[in-house]
């Protein structure tokens, strides 16, 4: 199975983008990715010459460092310009004996495979930017294979979210538990109950948790992120990594305070919706 630590990300991150990510990351590698990225791939129990699709990947580096591991990735994502960005990136930096990166211009909710063909979806902090999230959760649910896995990243709430930055980034409420950033195109939001992960996501896959996670309590999120310690966010990797290793397990034992973020790996089950 092929498996992705937190050192190896980084490691792959250098790689991939050079030395200077570690005083000043860019594509976002900071402390949430660092956490992200070995949990989803572990959860994925993919091996090499396994195909992931990769939903909304933007300009992050994760699907190339599956590539790296020997996994085949399809990124899937609606901006053409980073599209080409993931294209050069591959151009730039593949070696001999990486998967295949595949990157296409398509959209989550109506993604360009037929029923029940594929095996493994990963999407990273990327649903929750999409609007018509109902529709990607059906799409996810008809695409996959029966037992077909989707592993993914979400904002969580308990009940309700009523601000986002505040007092940092001017986000405007626009629906209950969503937010968009006044000014800034593209920057829409959304927190998640389990009521909503229930409707949007489990239900029309019929789905089966298989794991479930979460990140970023009462010190890495509201000590830190949300506050305007989040200028220190980009600085300085190798913080956000004895961050990851020390305070995010002693959070997730001791904290019971609501996540950012809960981490949800499913399986689909055989008579999830084939729409």
């Amino acid at each position: 199975m092929v498996t992705l630590s937190s050192i190896r990300a980084l490691l792959f991150e250098i790689s991939l983008n050079g030395p200077r990510i570690l005083w000043r990351t860019v594509n976002d590698f900071s402390l949430w990715r660092i956490i992200e990225y070995p949990w989803v791939t572990r959860h994925l129990n993919a091996k090499p010459g396994d195909i992931i699709v990769d939903i909304g990947s933007g300009t992050s580096t994760y699907p190339h460092m599956l590539t790296k591991t020997g996994l085949d990735v399809i990124i899937i994502e609606l901006d053409a310009d980073r599209v080409r960005w993931q294209a050069q990136k591959r151009r730039e930096t593949a070696q001999p004996g990486d998967g295949r990166l595949i990157p296409i211009v398509a959209d989550a909710t109506k993604m360009p495979f037929r029923d029940g063909t594929i095996h493994r979806i990963s999407a990273v902090s990327s649903l929750e930017h999409i609007p018509d999230d109902h529709a990607v959760g059906r799409e996810i649910a008809r695409v996959l294979s029966d037992d077909g896995i989707a592993v993914m990243t979400l904002p969580y709430t308990s009940t309700e979210r009523t601000s986002f930055m505040k007092g940092i980034r001017n986000f405007a409420q626009v629906a209950k538990n969503t937010f968009d950033q006044v000014g800034k195109s593209g920057s829409f939001f959304r927190f998640y109950t389990d009521q909503d992960l229930k409707e949007v996501y489990f239900d029309p896959a019929d789905a089966i948790v298989t794991a479930r996670s979460a990140f970023g309590r009462s010190i890495l999120n509201g000590r830190y992120h949300e506050t305007p310690m989040t200028k220190y966010w980009r600085t300085l990797v190798i913080k956000d990594i004895l961050l990851a290793w020390i305070i995010h397990p002693l959070e997730e034992m001791f904290d019971s305070t609501d996540p950012m973020y809960v981490m949800l790996a499913y399986k689909k089950g055989k008579s999830g919706h084939q729409e």
